[in-house]
């Protein structure tokens, strides 16, 4: 976006995006827009000099391509920002200007991004406020195609001194990845090493996870591996939604079933329960 543009060039290019071709002009712009023909003339003028709009002969107004292209860019992260700015609790009648505000200060595309993410967690919550039952594919029904970031936890099945952490939870990256496309969501856990002493022989033995199963349906399968990275589907998840407004926690978890590179000898095989929050 260019650094020129300013909060009443991006209202004036939603404007010309939405408006019929007949309310393009300066007159129709300032009256919808409610302001002066001088403030939308001088918008104009800049606009022109940046190639984004062309004027016509019958004092109309057109986007160029690139400034139509840059106006659907607008809009795009115009409704990001409103969407968030709603989930914050900003009083309705200051949604638009603050958007407006936000979009002219030039904001990254990955700002946008993570902040597109952000808003979307936010839907989830909103919208499985209360459930006490749900898996994680009703989850993904209501998430743009994308890679989205959650922590989770892997527990003990059983409490051991005085710990309930499972080891396998320093055995993968944290946060995991979710990648949602169709509204299909496949979890990503990216492996790494570990080191632990062995309980069979005292030495300090390194390993990483190189078989991992989830149960789903009542039955342990084969998680897939992808290079240092094993997935499973998003649906085998459970989840509950827990508290209320904005500090709802969406809580899911699903037994693993692990082996580690070193062998059972050194490092059983071991079962434990995989915990995913959306927060």
């Amino acid at each position: 976006m260019p650094e020129t543009l300013t909060s009443f060039q991006i209202q004036l290019l939603l404007y010309y995006l939405e408006a019929e071709p007949k309310k393009r002009t300066v007159t129709d712009s300032a009256r919808n827009l409610g302001t002066s023909k001088w403030t939308v003339t001088r918008a104009l003028d800049a606009l022109e000099k940046q190639d984004i709009v062309e004027r016509q002969e019958n004092r109309k107004t057109v986007l160029t391509v690139s400034g139509k292209r840059l106006a659907e860019k607008c809009r795009s992260k115009m409704k990001i920002l409103e969407q968030y700015m709603q989930y914050q609790d900003i009083p309705p009648a200051q949604i638009k200007e603050n958007a407006l505000r936000a979009l002219a200060a030039g904001f990254s595309d990955e700002f946008m991004a993570r902040l597109a993410e952000q808003e979307g967690r936010m839907r989830l919550k909103e919208i499985f406020a209360g459930r006490q039952s749900f898996n994680g594919g009703e989850i993904c029904n209501y998430l743009k195609d994308g890679n989205y970031y959650f922590p989770f936890i892997i527990y003990r099945e059983q409490l051991k001194n005085h710990n309930n952490i499972s080891m396998a939870n320093r055995g993968f990256e944290n946060p995991c990845e979710l990648i949602v496309k169709e509204h299909e969501g496949l979890i990503y856990l990216a492996v790494r090493t570990v080191a632990a002493e062995s309980a069979s022989s005292g030495k300090t033995m390194e390993g990483r996870v190189n078989k991992l199963q989830y149960l789903y349906e009542g039955e342990f399968r084969d998680a897939g591996i992808d290079g240092r990275y094993a997935y499973f589907p998003v649906t085998a998840l459970n989840f509950i939604s827990m508290g209320k407004g904005r500090d709802t926690l969406l809580h899911g978890s699903m037994c693993l079933r692990m082996q580690c590179s070193v062998g059972d000898l050194h490092m059983p095989e071991s079962t434990a329960v995989f915990t995913l929050f959306i927060h």
